[in-house]
């Protein structure tokens, strides 16, 4: 039951995002209450959507190598570095060639920039691949179900979200999304040349 809870809690969570980025919503919140308004009822029900699976891991778990120190061996060790370590540099690269506007894709002067450089030139969606490597990181660091269950919905849901985010662009930005499309990997890196 409790799996159930916490896939229930992460299926509200991916109704929530995909929801209020749709840009008819996204659009009909930022003329009503403006991108401030927009920017505080998402953080607001994401927060919400994402507290009761988080809680339902059962965070005293955690802690488990403090008193079997064992269990954290060098090879689980070594399988999350390899998947955090990655994660985060590819966030940290993804950041650099965002500005907080065009990922909050609330400008409303002027049509947002189509993001093409830094690691967005191989990869289209480099935060949602970060994202995954941290979630399978953390099943490595903590093999309990519930994380397990926890990480690999959202895996999941960061599929389905990022199939849901390239209709949008293609809507958004068409024939120079579908060029960049070509070019750059959704999630691994293209192999193709420009």
């Amino acid at each position: 039951m409790e799996y159930l809870f916490i896939l229930f809690w992460v299926m509200m969570f991916g109704l929530q995002h995909s929801g209020l980025s749709a840009l008819r919503i996204k659009s009909g919140i930022i003329t009503r209450w403006g991108s401030s308004g927009y920017s505080k009822i998402y953080k607001i029900t994401s927060v919400l959507a994402l507290l009761p699976p988080f809680f339902a891991m059962n965070f005293w778990d955690w802690l488990y190598f403090l008193h079997s120190p064992e269990l954290l061996t060098p090879l689980i060790l070594t399988i999350a570095a390899g998947l955090i370590i990655p994660g985060i540099t590819i966030a940290s690269l993804a950041s650099r060639a965002l500005s907080v506007s065009s990922v909050a894709d609330m400008r409303t002067d002027r049509q947002p920039e189509l993001v093409t450089r830094g690691i967005y030139s191989r990869i289209r969606h480099p935060m949602y691949l970060a994202t995954i490597l941290l979630f399978l990181g953390l099943i490595a660091v903590y093999p309990f179900p519930r994380v397990a269950v926890f990480s690999l919905s959202f895996c999941l849901y960061i599929l389905i979200g990022a199939k849901l985010e390239e209709r949008k662009l293609v809507i958004r930005y068409g024939q120079e999304y579908l060029d960049y499309r070509k070019r750059a990997g959704s999630m691994l890196p293209s192999r193709r040349t420009k």
